[in-house]
């Protein structure tokens, strides 16, 4: 089985900053359409081994980096692949080019299969997935960072309440969603005057529908840092780094 999964966009107005550029969160949601997208094209779709194992993929790890944002009314392609897989983690890359091939953003995520039951993270060999599947070489071959920056009650920005419509098929918060409460923390004179060159996220745990998440947010020279957590759980952790216009 080919180890690949393209896709074409056309960069709509509702996924653009005011800028006109397509806003991390946009770029975000392609991100993980695509790699739906492929789980799906390899048959190891949550509706999949739901059904059959009673199991669901989850996302442990996000990094992008962006060396040209897309805008409005732009086409552009994407493409995934599944870069290593062990025991109980796969990674995969998504790279998004425009119509000349060049690179405008590339993807690494991680994920694991998680027992429905158990909540505990599943043997990939116990799932449905293809094991002799062909990996392919990564572009995106930087590690994940470490993010464990302390946080202390002073540091809180923001709350917010879980609602339905942050919610996805698995019954608790879509990944994309809190990259939109990450967002909605940082004002507009902070992103005219500056482009966000690289974003990471680490998901730790889940959150649902009702609570309410406290945010936290640490700014550094180049970089701000967050965390959110529901009481005293750690959800995600993130990284947002900014170069100057």
């Amino acid at each position: 089985m080919k180890n690949e999964y393209k896709n074409e966009y056309k960069v709509g107005y509702t996924t653009v900053d005011s800028n006109l550029n397509l806003s991390l969160l946009g770029c975000a949601t392609i991100i993980q359409d695509m790699v739906t997208e492929l789980f799906e094209y390899l048959e190891t779709d949550n509706r999949r081994i739901k059904d059959e194992n009673n199991a669901v993929w989850v996302l442990t790890k996000l990094k992008i980096h962006f060396e040209k944002y897309p805008i409005w009314k732009q086409n552009i392609q994407a493409t995934s692949f599944i870069t290593n897989k062990s025991k109980i983690r796969v990674q995969n890359n998504t790279k998004v080019e425009d119509e000349t091939g060049s690179i405008l953003f590339v993807a690494k995520q991680e994920s694991c299969p998680l027992d429905l039951t158990s909540r505990k993270i599943r043997k990939i060999e116990t799932i449905r997935f293809p094991l002799d599947l062909e990996i392919k070489k990564p572009i995106l071959e930087e590690d994940f960072e470490k993010l464990n920056n302390d946080f202390r009650q002073e540091n809180i920005v923001g709350t917010r309440e879980v609602y339905y419509s942050d919610t996805d098929y698995s019954k608790h918060t879509n990944n994309v969603s809190y990259v939109r409460f990450i967002m909605n923390m940082i004002n507009s004179e902070i992103l005219n005057n500056n482009i966000i060159t690289d974003f990471e996220i680490n998901y730790i745990n889940e959150s649902k529908e009702g609570q309410l998440l406290d945010i936290y947010r640490k700014d550094y020279e180049d970089k701000i840092d967050f965390l959110i957590k529901f009481e005293k759980t750690e959800l995600v952790r993130a990284r947002i780094k900014l170069k100057e216009l």
